[in-house]
Formats: C-alpha cells, sequence, structure tokens
C-alpha cells in the first residue's frame, strides 16, 4: 500500500513537494497523480513550478492507498474538487476509514463543497476560514481528527508539520520523529 497526492494546474508547489518529499523520508510509497483535464502528466503549479506526476489520475492501476493527500493552491484545489475520480477516491478511502489529509484551501474548496469533512474538527487557510462551521473551525496549523480519520492544514508554512502528521498515524511516533531530526525543524 501507498500514499495517493493529487496534483492539478494552480496546485500549491511547497505544499506539494514538502508533502511528497517528508513521506518518501519516511520510506513511504508515494504517487504523485495529475488531475490534469487536458491528461498531461506536466502540472504547472500555483507560482509557476513545472512538476511532474508519476501519472494521470486515469491511469492508476490500484485503488488501494493508506492514505489520500490533496495539497492546496488555486485554481488546483477547483481543479481536483472537479475530478470526478478524485471525488470517488476521496469517498472511498472515506468508507474504508482510510486517512484523508488536505491543506491550505482543499479542506474548503475539495472536502467541504462535496460533504466529505462531515463534522471533523478542521483547520485550513486562514483566508478560507470563514466558510467553516464555528464548530467545526480549528486555527491550530494542524489538526488531526481521529473520528474522522482526517489531517487538515493552514497553508505552505504548516506543510512539512502536515506531513509529518501524516507519517505519524501511518507508521508511527519513533518514524515522524527519525524523519524530522534531520530536517531541523524548530
Amino acid at each position: 500500500m501507498s500514499v495517493l497526492v493529487l496534483v492539478a494546474p494552480g496546485s500549491e508547489e511547497i505544499e506539494t513537494v514538502a508533502i511528497v518529499d517528508t513521506l518518501v523520508r519516511a520510506c513511504i510509497e508515494v504517487a504523485l497523480a495529475s488531475c490534469c483535464p487536458a491528461g498531461s502528466r506536466q502540472v504547472k503549479a500555483s507560482r509557476g513550478v513545472q512538476l511532474v506526476a508519476d501519472c494521470h489520475i486515469d491511469e492508476l492501476t490500484s485503488r488501494d492507498f493508506e492514505a489520500i493527500v490533496v495539497p492546496g493552491g488555486l485554481p488546483g484545489s477547483e481543479v481536483i474538487r472537479d475530478t470526478p475520480l478524485a471525488i470517488d477516491l476521496l469517498k472511498e478511502l472515506a468508507v474504508l476509514g482510510r486517512w484523508r489529509a488536505a491543506i491550505c484551501a482543499a479542506p474548503v474548496v475539495v472536502l467541504q463543497h462535496h460533504g466529505l469533512l462531515d463534522s471533523a474538527i478542521v483547520t485550513c487557510h486562514p483566508g478560507f476560514q470563514p466558510r467553516l462551521s464555528a464548530s467545526q473551525l480549528s486555527h491550530e496549523r494542524v489538526v488531526r481528527d481521529e473520528a474522522h480519520r482526517l489531517i487538515t492544514s493552514q497553508g505552505p508554512g504548516s506543510a512539512i508539520e502536515f506531513a509529518l502528521e501524516l507519517v505519524r498515524v501511518l507508521r508511527g511516533d519513533e518514524v515522524a520523529m527519525a524523519v524530522a531530526g534531520p530536517m531541523v525543524l524548530p
């Protein structure tokens, strides 16, 4: 099993790369899947950085993932929101009780839009926080809702913490600490 990370034109590059890099440092197999409407694996991210995905989402040969991660950024989150297979996979993992993770705009633009937050306590980029109900919103940088198997985070500056939380739930505290140490985090 592995982790599926989605990427689309306009995805936030710091978030995407920090997530993939941190998971790989934890020896977690990562599939970076493009949600480009044109079927391309090459993605121009939100600040113009060119990323190359492992595959297009339509080329996935397996749906057996431990977790699925949605980076933020606009219009990337909107492209992912409008990719039916991406939403099907998010719903499928929710039903299976597997981890889903979203950062920045994605908790609101993707998950909330499709009714995938349920009553989970979540966070997102401060610019999107007014769209969440007060009973759901946390102002923490990274939020793990164990009951809903959901991890959310605020933005590029919290991307490594977010990815380490995913490592923690998938591989344990010791692995997360082993990965964090050489990264010289505060």
